[in-house]
């Protein structure tokens, strides 16, 4: 079982902690999909007894993130190109309307916040791929924070579930060199812009999303060539 087990976080109760890491790891694809998980292993990786891991594993399951199979034994779920789409229009809708709203809002503060965001994702270029996580951490951290300074934090939180399998997807594409991390860095430029000056007449905010976020789009059918073992055609 190749899992990355960090320290625990000041104040971060077991199952808290358990279920951090396991759900890194599965998005990292350090635990693949259709990886079984067995319990006990994992309590004594994680050093605590098993029912937090277990209770981990719960919330994982309502995320779409594990399946339990009664009698069966419980693994890390494929990634369903359903859940995926699904996934993909949940933030073209949100953060469609998230920019539309806040677009020359956002004070400079908060701007600097999302450049220098952006700088420690331009810092980690000469590691790539290795640094693939971090990337990709820092990523999120963008989007989130557009999401918190347009007031938005719960509706952030509330998607983490839902948006996971497409999150697997960016990150399967990172993993396989096909991240343009040119045109990400260019495209956060623009929100940046927009945030702060405003939104032009002719730009689309819809359009704006879209492009940042397909970058899946016209090769799904590739990467399930590619990696047949970790794709469903079954609809969770």
């Amino acid at each position: 079982m190749n899992l990355l087990v960090p320290a625990p976080r000041k104040g971060e109760n077991n199952r808290s902690y358990a279920c951090r890491v396991l759900r890194m790891n599965i998005m990292t694809l350090r635990l693949q999909p259709g990886e079984a998980l067995n319990e006990a292993e994992l309590a004594a990786r994680l050093q605590m007894s098993r029912t937090p891991v277990h209770e981990a594993i719960t919330t994982l399951h309502n995320d779409w993130l594990v399946e339990v199979f009664p009698q069966r034994g419980t693994q890390v779920s494929r990634i369903d190109p359903a859940l995926v789409k699904e996934g993909y229009s949940t933030r073209l809708l949100l953060e469609s309307a998230l920019l539309r709203d806040v677009a020359g809002k956002i004070g400079r503060t908060q701007v600097q916040q999302l450049l220098d965001c952006m700088r420690q994702q331009e810092a980690l270029r000469p590691r790539m791929p290795d640094a693939v996580d971090e990337f990709i951490q820092l990523d999120d951290e963008f989007h989130r924070m557009m999401y918190f300074f347009g007031g938005r934090s719960h509706t952030w939180l509330a998607i983490r579930g839902l948006v996971s399998h497409y999150d697997r997807m960016r990150y399967l594409d990172a993993l396989d060199g096909e991240c343009d991390y040119d045109r990400v860095t260019r495209q956060h430029t623009q929100f940046c812009d927009y945030l702060l000056m405003g939104m032009p007449d002719d730009v689309s905010t819809e359009q704006v999303v879209g492009a940042h976020l397909t970058s899946f789009r016209g090769n799904l059918m590739a990467k399930m060539a590619l990696h047949p073992t970790y794709f469903t055609l079954q609809s969770n």
